[in-house]
Parts: C-alpha cells; structure tokens; sequence
C-alpha cells in the first residue's frame, strides 16, 4: 500500500510538503496523500518509537499498524492540531498496547509451562535465578544512564524533535510544567554526570 520514499521525493520535496494539507487530504479518502503522509513522518516516527521501545521490527510493525488504522478510521478522525503531535501519541498508545499484549501472552504462556512441567526448582536453581536476574537489573540499570525514562523521552521530543513544551505536555498526557521540570531536571543531571 505504501510507495518507495523515492516516489514522495520526486513527486513533492519533504520541506515543502504540508503535514495539514496530507492530513486532510488522507482524512477525505486520498491513498496518495496517506502514502505521502506515511513517507514524510516515517522516519522522526520510527526515532521516536525506537525511543520509547529499542527493538526495530517491533517498531516498523507498530507504525504500519498505526497508517493502517488510520486508514481505516479516516471517515471518523477529527482534524488535528498538530499532526506530528497526534502521530506521535497515537503511535506512543499503539506501542504501550501491543506491549501489555506480549507481557499478558508471556504471562500465560509462563503459567501454562510451570502447571504443565509442574516441577519445582531446587533451592540451589532458586538461588542461581535470583542473583541472575540481580545481575540483570543492576546491569541494565546502569546502562538507562542517569536519566529516569520520562525525562529520556522528554528531552528527545524537545531537541530531537522540536516539540514545543505544549506538544509535548499532549504526548506523554501531562501538563506543561511537568514537562519543562522534566527538561530542566535532565539537564541538569546530565551536566553533573559529565
């Protein structure tokens, strides 16, 4: 459904595109201009939901799920303020969906295998595992940096993407002070951390 990136390229060059004009042109049943929409966001999309989530395919699935449901609402989608602003929620909701998704299936599938093995670790297993998944956190703590992950994401939408406090405040649903603390609080910590 979607083109090559090359075709937008020839037929509209991506500064001079309107995100507006794609928007309400996709809203109004034009695949041309949903394709283009799709090209021209492609790509601060897949940075932003490489963010929140560092797995690429996982991603990729998300943002074609995100232009198809797009599609297929498009008779019912109120204009947006900001499209890039909308997109970007709207692909942030998709992606904490489809996340709770896997963590419910992996739930179920880890409860299916223990009632069907219906064996129980020895002490010295328990043990092993414990200090294990220690290692594991404490390994994976140090590498998320100093930054809490709201402040991550506050600081890529910022200066990543150009987002105004505003923009921001909508996206990740908080108000706008909250975002400039967030903003001003990672700078911060980044500064004393170099």
């Amino acid at each position: 459904m979607f083109p090559k990136i090359s075709r937008i390229k020839n037929r509209r060059k991506q500064h001079e595109v309107d995100l507006d004009v794609l928007w309400s042109e996709a809203r109004s049943g034009s695949e041309e201009a949903l394709s283009d929409l799709f090209c021209v966001s492609y790509t601060w999309l897949f940075n932003y939901g490489y963010r929140i989530v560092p797995r690429e395919a996982f991603v990729k699935d998300a943002i074609q799920e995100l232009f198809l449901t797009l599609w297929e609402k498009r008779e019912t989608i109120n204009e947006a303020r900001s499209v890039r602003s909308y997109l970007c929620s709207s692909l942030r909701r998709l992606i904490f969906r489809r996340i709770r998704k896997q963590k419910n299936r992996s739930r179920r599938n880890i409860r299916y295998k223990r009632e069907v093995d219906g064996e129980l670790r020895t002490t010295e297993e328990l043990i092993i595992h414990v200090e294990t998944d220690r290692e594991k956190k404490y390994q994976l703590a140090n590498a998320l940096g100093v930054l809490s992950d709201r402040q991550k994401e506050a600081i890529f939408l910022k200066f990543y993407e150009g987002f105004t406090n505003s923009e921001i405040a909508r996206i990740m649903k908080i108000n706008k002070q909250s975002v400039y603390n967030h903003v001003s609080k990672a700078i911060n910590k980044m500064q004393h951390a170099v």
